[in-house]
């Protein structure tokens, strides 16, 4: 499937698949990107596996993608080199942005972009350009001049570190989902994926390995 064409006049057409954990907003993204006649989007998914699934079978120019999907950033970044992927995300924390680009994301917008600059960034991004949202860049640079301070499990993304504290905390999987405000099952995944990357036969020593090396509050972990 040849998705790298141009238009009538000449433009360049570009094929994207939106993913995000939330279909209104995913929705929403894709009727402004019909608007502007230059860009298509071709599939939609709100979970992780989903959206590899599509990516690898449409193969779209632009994976636009929720930074909650790390995980999948990581994997369609090394099976599928030739689809460019741009990130969306809240900003809250740099740590988000920083997991996005190890990944293999090619830019960082934030999801009060307007339409005007999705489009754009996905362009550029097409093209093999590197994006960052308005802000965006400024907070990058900060958090590089920063000396980077020593964090366990290295190998685990933002999102994952985070799920780990949760459990360090005891939480149950539906208390995450709330806290973090992801699909229960995004939350089942990110579990397993920390459990398999910490070697951990279960949550419970996934948990006690987290309060040993600082992460969590003390509350007792009455509920692992």
């Amino acid at each position: 499937m040849d998705t790298d064409r141009t238009t009538g006049r000449g433009t360049r057409h570009v094929t994207v698949l939106v993913a995000d954990e939330h279909p209104l907003y995913a929705e929403g993204v894709r009727s402004a990107l019909h608007e502007t006649g230059d860009v298509t989007v071709v599939g939609a998914a709100s979970e992780a596996l989903d959206a590899i699934r599509l990516a690898v079978r449409l193969r779209p120019n632009v994976v636009l993608i929720d930074v909650a999907m790390a995980d999948a950033v990581d994997y369609l970044s090394r099976r599928c080199p030739a689809v460019r992927i741009l990130t969306l995300g809240t900003g809250e924390t740099e740590g988000d942005l920083v997991a996005a680009l190890r990944a293999g994301t090619y830019g960082y917008l934030l999801k009060c972009a307007s339409p005007g600059e999705i489009a754009a960034a996905v362009r550029s991004v097409a093209l093999g350009q590197m994006v960052f949202g308005r802000g965006v860049g400024a907070r990058l640079l900060a958090r590089l001049d920063t000396p980077a301070a020593q964090t366990p499990f290295p190998g685990l993304t933002q999102r994952e570190h985070e799920i780990l504290e949760h459990l360090a905390d005891g939480r149950s999987n539906a208390e995450i989902a709330r806290e973090l405000r992801l699909a229960p099952k995004t939350v089942r995944n990110h579990v397993s994926n920390v459990l398999t990357k910490l070697e951990a036969p279960s949550r419970t020593d996934a948990a006690l390995r987290a309060r040993d090396a600082g992460l969590g509050s003390r509350r007792v972990l009455a509920r692992v």
